[in-house]
């Protein structure tokens, strides 16, 4: 009886032996461990951004909708300027991109102001005919979001007020008794200061300070430092009645509606991607964006929380 009791006891050590390794075949499988990788078996699309808040958004929810319908995404956000992004396209280090129709008629097509469209439509028209077209990489510039981001030359309401200032021309009757607070890129893009200024003659700021950080900027208007602020129209700052966007009574600028630019080589391997990409963008308006980007920017929520956030309500992921 000793002799059998040892035999079965030595199987049931076996048996049980032999239950624990299948296990851990399965689970090592499960991570990883035998090289099969967790991406699915979808196609691969690098989605890319500029750097800040509202590009970084975009591209986020572009990225997180190609998940949801099944792609493996490489995420290249807050990746550099327009000129690092188009050249980052034309070479393949990328897909796709948000870019706004005026940013791409000054920057990309190279546009004076004096040529700059009156209508969103004729902007949109005119950058998506040159995509499209141009020999090197073609491109299309997909259905821009039902909104603009244009720049906003803004002041404290109360000083604006006082000051009786309400357009860009008030402005600059007084401005050589202001500072203005701005950013390296706008001093010198053809559509920034030099715009302005040839656009109205009297503007001379007593002083101007070059703050490249958004938030920093906002905050010298509200602690004094600055009189004058440049930031733009969809800012989750603009919520507040104590700033004050000033007019620009002249149209100077062109319409800057954010819009996917993709690769024609991607789209003719994945024309789904079109659907996918628009529905994102009708997806937005200027106050949801400019929520979205005071989420992000006032309340320190990440940008990643805040696309998953509009994207569910929006019924485009679940």
């Amino acid at each position: 009886m000793t002799g059998e009791r040892v035999k079965n006891k030595t199987m049931f050590i076996r048996a049980v032996t032999a239950m624990l390794i299948t296990a851990l075949v399965f689970v090592a499988a499960a991570c990883g461990g035998g090289g099969g990788g967790s991406s699915s078996d979808g196609p691969s699309i690098t989605v890319s951004s500029k750097k800040f808040t509202e590009q970084i958004l975009l591209g986020e929810m572009y990225a997180q909708a190609f998940e949801d319908e099944g792609y493996n995404v490489e995420r290249k956000l807050d990746l550099g300027s327009e000129q690092v992004m188009d050249k980052s396209l034309q070479d393949g280090t990328i897909d796709v991109y948000p870019e706004y129709t005026g940013t791409a008629y000054v920057a990309i097509l190279k546009k004076p102001p004096e040529s700059y469209p009156k209508s969103a439509e004729e902007t949109y028209r005119q950058v998506a005919k040159f995509y499209k077209n141009r020999k090197d990489t073609p491109m299309q510039m997909l259905e821009p979001a039902p909104f603009e981001n244009n720049y906003g030359i803004v002041m404290l309401s109360k000083e604006a007020n006082e000051r009786g200032i309400e357009n860009l021309d008030d402005l600059a009757a007084q401005s050589d008794e202001l500072v203005f607070s701005s950013y390296s890129e706008f001093q010198n893009r053809s559509d920034g200061y030099k715009n302005m200024q040839d656009s109205y003659p009297e503007l001379d700021f007593k002083d101007i300070k070059i703050v490249n950080d958004l938030g920093i900027r906002y905050k010298a208007l509200a602690e004094g430092e600055a009189d004058v602020g440049i930031g733009f129209t969809t800012d989750g700052q603009l919520a507040s009645p104590e700033l004050k966007v000033i007019e620009d009574n002249k149209d100077i600028w062109p319409k800057y509606y954010p819009a996917p630019v993709i690769t024609q080589e991607f789209l003719d391997k994945n024309p789904d991607a079109k659907k996918i990409l628009n529905e994102v963008s009708a997806s937005l308006d200027a106050d949801k964006m400019r929520e979205l980007n005071g989420a992000v920017d006032l309340e320190q929520e990440d940008p990643e929380d805040v696309a998953q956030g509009h994207l569910e309500d929006a019924g485009i992921i679940e």
